[in-house]
């Protein structure tokens, strides 16, 4: 892929490209690779056989491959966007505020992490202030509750609050 140039707007549309434009340059390529890749998918059928030469070709496997068409097909080039590299928006979920809240509802819930998270969301659905945050957050385009607030996403935040602050955690 040395000294491939991307086309500045390779599948965006022209309302969204000041959106697109803002992301950093690395993830912009990257969103135009897998862009240009899933349209050489888009044109065959069946799909599995150009799934699985794009997949070699670039040495993936066959199920990233898969999935990013998915995600392509349900959010458009925003699904394309590796969010481990480049989060969505930073949320306050990490806010000593916050974790402190969400660890002493993890206890108050017998430390069940489920019944922790169903309450959390459940809290935010009734629109009743949660402590650590400024406003109530937004939904998150990918699921039903903000972002950073899935359950395997509030259950490594506890943990995470256990090691960081242990002073709060030990007499409980």
């Amino acid at each position: 892929m040395r000294g491939f140039k991307l086309m500045n707007y390779c599948g965006i549309s022209e309302s969204d490209r000041r959106e697109f434009s803002l992301l950093p340059k690395h993830i912009r390529r990257e969103v135009q690779r897998w862009i240009l890749w899933l349209n050489v998918i888009a044109n065959e059928k069946p799909a599995l056989p150009a799934i699985r030469k794009v997949a070699e070709q670039n040495n993936l496997k066959v199920k990233t491959v898969y999935r990013k068409l998915r995600a392509y097909e349900k959010y458009d080039w925003r699904g394309l966007i590796n969010r481990a590299k480049f989060p969505a928006k930073p949320s306050p979920a990490s806010s000593k505020t916050f974790l402190r809240f969400l660890h002493a509802l993890w206890l108050a819930n017998n430390k069940n992490y489920k019944n922790t998270h169903l309450q959390i969301v459940a809290i935010w659905k009734g629109r009743v202030p949660i402590p650590g945050y400024d406003y109530l957050p937004e939904k998150s385009p990918f699921n039903e509750c903000p972002s950073g607030w899935t359950y395997c996403n509030l259950r490594y935040h506890i943990k995470t609050f256990m090691e960081n602050y242990p002073e709060e955690t030990i007499s409980r």
